[in-house]
């Protein structure tokens, strides 16, 4: 029996490639996961995807840090969800992902099911 999977990727901004489980579940539902270590990166496999795309980025980048990111995707006018991968969830932190547009905050542990939804939400916009 066939099954039918939503085309997308996940794009993880990070000084560390995903972990292997994480990517392997990612991957199990049908997704594409890419990695890239900068936001200049991330940029370019943004401006490369053909379909439906999240970010997933942590705290600290090589090139900068979240709300970098963020302010550089607004200047080039690209939008699509991003999930902060963090363990840290204050209420400032919160307050600030939510003023700049984060879509959530979760551990990375937790992301996978949320990347799907997110990338569902696209297809309903």
């Amino acid at each position: 029996m066939q099954t039918y999977r939503r085309a997308g990727t996940v794009i993880f901004v990070s000084n560390r490639s995903p972990e292997a489980t994480i990517a392997e579940d990612i991957e199990a539902r049908g997704l594409v996961v890419r990695w890239a270590r900068s936001i200049s990166a991330a940029v370019d496999l943004l401006n490369l995807a053909r379909e439906k795309t999240v970010i997933v980025t942590e705290l600290a980048l090589a090139d900068g840090n979240w709300r970098d990111l963020i302010e550089r995707l607004r200047g080039i006018d690209i939008c699509v969800p991003i999930v902060l991968a963090t363990s840290s969830s204050t209420a400032e932190l919160w307050w600030d992902a939510l003023e700049c547009g984060i879509d959530d905050i979760l551990p990375e542990y937790l992301v996978v099911p949320r990347l799907c939804q997110l990338l569902e939400t696209q297809d309903a916009s």
